[in-house]
């Protein structure tokens, strides 16, 4: 006996069958970046630009700080990038770009 039989009746229930066509990659084709990635991996990198880019890799223990860094420098930024995007000077987003 491998497992048992609770965990053989779990994976069975929840991660075969059927529901194999939610996390398989023989099935994920056609999709975009957003629907593709398997971890939380674009959130992460969101948080890593804000956290690096915007705060300077300090903590921010203020909502009212935060606000202030989202409205002030952070939508400015992807304002003027997808402004540069759209005439040409930047490349494209993860989504539109071939795989």
């Amino acid at each position: 006996e491998i497992a048992p039989p609770s965990v053989v009746t779990y994976f069975e229930t929840y991660w075969l069958g059927d529901n194999i066509k939610l996390w398989s990659a023989v099935f994920r084709k056609d999709r975009t970046i957003f629907q593709l990635c398997d971890t939380n991996m674009l959130v992460e990198a969101w948080h890593h630009l804000l956290k690096g880019n915007f705060m300077q890799g300090k903590r921010n223990r203020r909502l009212d700080h935060l606000i202030h860094i989202l409205v002030d420098h952070a939508i400015p930024h992807f304002i003027h990038r997808h402004r540069r995007q759209e005439f040409g000077f930047e490349g494209g987003d993860l989504e539109v770009q071939e795989r």
